[in-house]
């Protein structure tokens, strides 16, 4: 066996023990919680590399469900802003989000966002402006959906001026699903 492999094996089995010994500690399960956040995160950055070869996108204005969660871009608007890097536009798509199940569900965050624009993966802006003050959609983590309810607003890129918009793929893990939807109107 390869001693990558070998080190590979004693950190698993190390860390196995480590939470069987710990288990009804109450500070620890807090950390597993914690920890687990951080596990999806690094699934979700392999997901991403994927993404464009797993699964199809829905068109614009299509709902998806993933469960308790219906999950739409409704439309989308490529501007150039002064405060857009030189080169770059801001493209903003407006996400909704509506819980269709019966108990209080956790929306897509900020973070679970991607644009797919041929061989490039582009995070959402945290922080952006454009003249008309569009409401922003960044739920919290501890944010939570009740039944009957939609949580909308709208989600900036920084994409080069002249994009494609017909190559482009908008993605979000929703309920642990990634889903993706393309922007092109064919």
């Amino acid at each position: 066996m390869k001693p990558e492999k070998i080190a590979v094996v004693l950190v698993i089995l190390a860390t196995v023990g480590i939470v069987y010994v710990n288990l009804d500690n109450p500070q620890f399960q807090s950390s597993i919680q914690e920890g687990l956040y951080y596990v999806k995160l690094l699934v979700d950055g392999f997901a991403d590399l994927a993404s464009p070869l797993i699964s199809r996108p829905v068109m614009m204005g299509e709902y998806v469900e993933t469960g308790d969660l219906q999950m739409t871009i409704s439309e989308c608007e490529l501007l150039e802003s002064s405060f857009a890097e030189e080169g770059a536009a801001y493209l903003l798509v407006h996400v909704k989000v509506r819980n269709i199940g019966k108990v209080p569900a956790t929306p897509p965050l900020l973070i679970d966002m991607r644009l797919h624009y041929l061989d490039e993966v582009i995070r959402p802006k945290k922080s952006w402006r454009v003249p008309d003050g569009r409401r922003h959609y960044d739920p919290l983590t501890t944010d939570k959906i009740y039944p009957d309810v939609t949580k909308e607003g709208w989600v900036c890129f920084e994409v080069p001026k002249k994009i494609d918009l017909s190559e482009v793929v908008i993605s979000a893990r929703c309920e642990g699903r990634r889903v993706k939807w393309a922007l092109n109107s064919s």
